[in-house]
């Protein structure tokens, strides 16, 4: 949790902080929307890479290089921006260590929890992205109106350095069922599903992100002061991180299965995001919830139903898959910048919207695909 908190915080500190950090250092009007992408453009390649990654660096130094990588991104922030172009340098470092996370952290939990139990432990671990989000809401009011916005970096800088002392301690844990079980390859009966998966999530990326992303532009210009907009981030990424937590407990006990729910979420977003777009401050905020509440809580559900289409590949088939909800999440928040850059918020709602309707659809095509190929788990 706290590797993935410390690598999602360079991208939601750079967007809840993005008023404080325009006010000080001179940024285009698209160039935050730029660093964003950027910061999951690199995070993509990273997890892209997963596979040849794997083959030099062992899971946990994978882990320990991203916690690394995102020390570096949130310092830098906090101490060396002569330039608004430094933005895009030091988010870039940090989508680097979130691509790394994300892989390292499935195979360990496949490998070390039990599969009774799998559905909760992805849904905490993934709990840990809203987390970072609502850190930064709340850093608004704490930090960064009173202390400044480069004293949020430099906080969650000094606690990956105690991240990274107390991983380097941590000696690893035997298996679930006994033994080892090193990385496997990824069966290639099961790529053009993922590839399916990908493009969902893609697609589903680039409208929830996007929205937590601009969350705070957004209510700002609605007539939310800049300390209440930091709450309702706060608020609505606590109420994704418990939207994981509780969806991966339902399919730990057989309830319902991960595709079907997966897709209730997204749909849920989808009408949030349609909320966001009638200009009124009530449907602002009851959209922003909903789509970063409910609407958020699906990534920890396909982490889970990836690892058990590949038990023995996780790190590759999760890495595969997370590509494509890093360029979703990387090309969303550009095109949002740009359509708000031109004055139309709703406008740019109303995009997000469609994108989670088209990332409904292909869920439905993902869920054809396995049975026709015999693969669902």
């Amino acid at each position: 949790m706290l590797v993935t908190v410390l690598t999602s915080m360079p991208v939601f500190l750079l967007g809840a902080l993005a008023t404080e950090i325009t006010a000080t250092v001179h940024v285009p009007a698209s160039g935050i929307g730029v660093a964003v992408g950027i910061y999951w453009v690199a995070a993509a390649l990273t997890s892209a890479g997963t596979g040849a990654i794997g083959r030099v660096l062992s899971e946990k130094r994978m882990g320990i290089t991203a916690v690394l990588l995102a020390v570096l991104s949130l310092s830098g922030s906090a101490f060396w921006i002569p330039a608004w172009p430094w933005l895009i340098v030091w988010a870039a470092l940090g989508g680097a260590g979130n691509g790394l996370g994300h892989p390292s952290s499935n195979h360990l939990l496949v490998t070390h929890i039990r599969s009774s139990s799998r559905g909760l432990a992805f849904g905490v671990k993934q709990a840990a992205v809203p987390l970072a989000g609502l850190v930064a809401g709340v850093s608004i009011p704490l930090v960064a109106l009173t202390l400044g916005w480069s004293v949020a970096f430099l906080l969650m800088a000094v606690l990956g350095v105690l991240v990274l002392v107390a991983t380097a301690l941590i000696r690893a844990a035997p298996s679930a069922e006994g033994g080892t079980r090193p990385a496997g390859q990824l069966d290639p009966r099961l790529r053009p599903a993922l590839l399916l998966m990908a493009m969902m999530t893609m697609f589903a990326a680039g409208s929830a992100n996007s929205a937590v992303a601009f969350c705070v532009t957004g209510a700002v210009e609605r007539g939310i002061d800049a300390g209440a907009a930091g709450v309702l981030l706060a608020v609505g990424s606590a109420a994704g991180a418990m939207t994981r937590i509780m969806v991966g407990r339902v399919v730990d006990r057989g309830v319902v299965s991960a595709l079907p729910l997966i897709r209730f979420a997204v749909v849920a977003c989808a009408v949030g995001l349609s909320l966001m777009a009638i200009p009124s401050t009530w449907s602002y905020v009851v959209g922003f919830l909903l789509a970063a509440g409910l609407g958020w809580g699906w990534p920890g559900l396909v982490h889970f139903f990836v690892s058990h289409l590949a038990p023995d590949a996780a790190a590759p088939a999760t890495g595969l898959v997370q590509t494509g909800s890093y360029i979703g999440s990387a090309v969303g928040p550009v095109l949002t910048g740009v359509v708000l850059a031109l004055g139309s918020s709703s406008l740019a709602w109303a995009m997000l919207t469609t994108m989670a309707v088209v990332a409904v659809a292909l869920s439905f095509l993902v869920g054809h695909r396995l049975r026709k190929a015999g693969l669902t788990p």
